[in-house]
């Protein structure tokens, strides 16, 4: 009698587990956005242009679309240096920026900025300043420098004027690139 009373409350147990377990079938997963998305290079999805350019034009060996072409081996050169250069970037939609790049090019070090300013616009005419350097030196030749910077608003343009060089009577630079937060 006494295994038949345990008999029951096993077969009774495991009829309580079989109900249990069944509402614990993982057929989806879960996802969690605890965290934010990760920062994306968007410099591609952008139209580069520059108000002074290398003398073969823009398409040329050292043309400015080498700036940002994602090819550390190619560079943006032009002669004359001029101050007041800058290159810009302009986005279909607008770009929360929280970082950029730039990769010093392969000739004289004079060549590379030294003095610089990243500004934001929303309709190319009004600019809001995100970042400046001063005195940046780039110790090698292809090196990559990152700035991260805090910008908590998103601009369908960003220019990059550099201001200085190291002072060279050229100016170059291998590569600008740009990181931006994602929409949610």
């Amino acid at each position: 009698m006494n295994t038949l009373k345990r008999t029951k409350q096993v077969i009774a147990m495991l009829c309580v587990a079989l109900i249990f377990c069944s509402g614990c079938k993982k057929d989806k997963q879960r996802t969690y956005d605890l965290l934010p998305p990760d920062p994306e290079d968007v410099t591609s999805t952008g139209t580069l242009s520059v108000n002074y350019e290398n003398s073969g034009g823009p398409n040329a060996g050292e043309g400015s679309i080498r700036v940002t072409d994602n090819d550390l081996g190619t560079k943006f050169l032009i002669n004359p240096y001029n101050p007041a250069l800058y290159m810009q970037l302009q986005f279909r939609d607008a770009k929360r920026v929280i970082s950029y790049a730039l990769t010093s090019g392969n000739d004289a070090n004079t060549r590379d900025p030294k003095n610089w300013t990243l500004a934001g616009s929303n309709d190319g005419t009004t600019w809001t300043t995100v970042d400046t350097k001063t005195d940046e030196i780039f110790a090698s030749r292809g090196l990559t420098k990152n700035y991260a910077i805090t910008n908590e608003t998103a601009y369908t343009y960003y220019r990059l004027s550099i201001t200085a060089n190291n002072g060279s009577s050229l100016f170059q630079m291998a590569e600008w690139r740009v990181t931006a937060m994602p929409k949610q």
